[in-house]
């Protein structure tokens, strides 16, 4: 049961981020999303090229990696929301080391390569007004 509660952490997310974002969807959100998701996707293929994580005895978590992006695009939109999806990332992530897919390490590596992904997206919460 643990394997397809993994398995389906990733889609369900996505799901939810597609409900939460769809009123702030625009064709920039659209392409930052995409453009995210490239940069990680290559970084992962750079990554097997060198060998970085491998040579620590850990790999990079391409999974983290694209549920990274999913919460700094929702951070970005909508901040309590994508703040409850960035606290989500933590059971997913001890979920991951129970089954023995990935160490705290791999998780916490990958989040910080990641991290960068936040200032692709286009805010949309108000900003607080300074007078």
């Amino acid at each position: 049961m643990l394997p397809i509660i993994a398995d389906l952490y990733t889609p369900l997310l996505a799901i939810c981020c597609a409900l939460l974002i769809k009123p702030y969807w625009t064709q920039k959100r659209a392409l930052c999303f995409i453009f995210a998701l490239l940069l990680v996707t290559l970084f992962a293929g750079i990554e097997v090229f060198f060998g970085w994580w491998f040579s620590m005895n850990a790999n990079f978590s391409s999974h983290t990696a694209v549920v990274m992006v999913l919460v700094l695009g929702l951070l970005r939109v909508r901040l309590k929301a994508g703040f409850m999806a960035w606290l989500s990332v933590f059971p997913y992530a001890f979920l991951m080391t129970l089954l023995d897919y990935h160490s705290w390490f791999d998780v916490f590596s990958t989040m910080l390569i990641c991290l960068p992904c936040y200032w692709l997206f286009p805010r949309s919460y108000p900003q607080p007004k300074f007078s």
